[in-house]
């Protein structure tokens, strides 16, 4: 090639279609992450973010995380609020904080109804006045 002509071209690299992510779709992926991650949902929601559904790369994670320490209150809450909004408004972060914190009360509730008859019944009536909780609460 002589020293005088002009540089080749070189095609851009493609980059991957993103499609943002759906209301249901931000519901359902925090929900799942809020069921598997009993104590820690961190681990499950990197997993599954930048993982699974390469919705971020890692350093947008882990930048994104980094604001959730500045704001006040829990911080993967703040995650799925932070990450609900940027790709869907308002609405997705409804969705995405609701598929978080939703399942879990659901199963909380389910099981306070269940200790509530049990407690009742009489086979489990005289272990719950021997349980140390029970007893703290006289």
């Amino acid at each position: 090639m002589p020293p005088d002509s002009p540089p080749a071209a070189v095609p851009a690299p493609e980059l991957p279609k993103f499609s943002p992510p759906g209301l249901i779709a931000l519901f359902v992926a925090f929900a799942k992450m809020s069921l598997a991650g009993f104590g820690g949902v961190l681990v499950f929601a990197r997993r599954g973010i930048v993982d699974q559904h390469q919705w971020m790369t890692a350093d947008e994670f882990n930048e994104t995380y980094a604001l959730c320490h500045f704001l006040p209150g829990p911080n993967v809450v703040n995650l799925s609020v932070v990450f609900g909004s940027r790709f869907r408004g308002i609405p997705g972060g409804i969705a995405a904080f609701a598929g978080l914190l939703g399942p879990p009360i659901v199963v909380v509730t389910i099981l306070a109804a269940l200790y509530s008859r049990l407690a009742k019944s009489m086979r489990c009536g005289a272990f719950w006045p021997a349980c140390p909780a029970q007893r703290s609460a006289c």
